[in-house]
């Protein structure tokens, strides 16, 4: 009678352990693998310091954990003037500054791959596409899902921006 009843806990027990073991690996399915946020406002406001400009933008930003990649879009209409090329190419990602504060550009952008809008001949409105890779040094998927990183966009007329959006999920 007594080896039944240690038999009978031993088999309860496994498969308690067996259970609680099994909760685990459900937890893992359960791991958010990619942030999506559309419309993120690019504007003068944001800036540091902030600019007077009229002209706005937006970027769609899809982050996967699983690729660490980061890409987007951005649009942006009535710029002051084409977007600027020197110093250094006049759009880029700057990190680490929460809003309201200026950082480095960690990115800077290829404008000759920027998708003008074809109503416009002069340069002040467009599209960019591009893609950020979350190395874990440099740009961190902590800092990139707490807002810490921003996209710039700098005229001859704003040399500190003219636009800015925060890239946040």
């Amino acid at each position: 009678m007594k080896l039944l009843q240690t038999t009978a806990i031993l088999l309860f027990s496994a498969a308690l352990l067996t259970s609680l073991g099994a909760c685990n690996r459900d937890k893992d399915l359960f791991v958010r693998k990619e942030y999506v946020r559309s419309e993120v406002p690019l504007t003068g406001a944001l800036n540091f310091p902030p600019s007077s400009s009229p002209a706005l933008g937006s970027m769609d930003l899809n982050y996967n954990t699983g690729t660490k990649l980061l890409t987007y879009t951005i649009r942006w209409s009535g710029l002051s003037g084409p977007i600027a090329t020197t110093p250094i190419p006049g759009m880029s990602i700057h990190g680490m500054a929460p809003s309201g504060f200026p950082a480095n550009p960690i990115q800077l952008f290829t404008l000759s791959s920027i998708i003008r809008c074809s109503t416009f001949t002069n340069n002040t409105c467009g599209t960019y596409s591009g893609r950020l890779f979350v190395d874990g040094v440099v740009i961190t998927e902590e800092n990139l899902l707490n807002g810490v990183y921003y996209v710039s966009i700098r005229t001859a007329a704003f040399p500190n921006g003219e636009l800015r959006g925060q890239i946040k999920f």
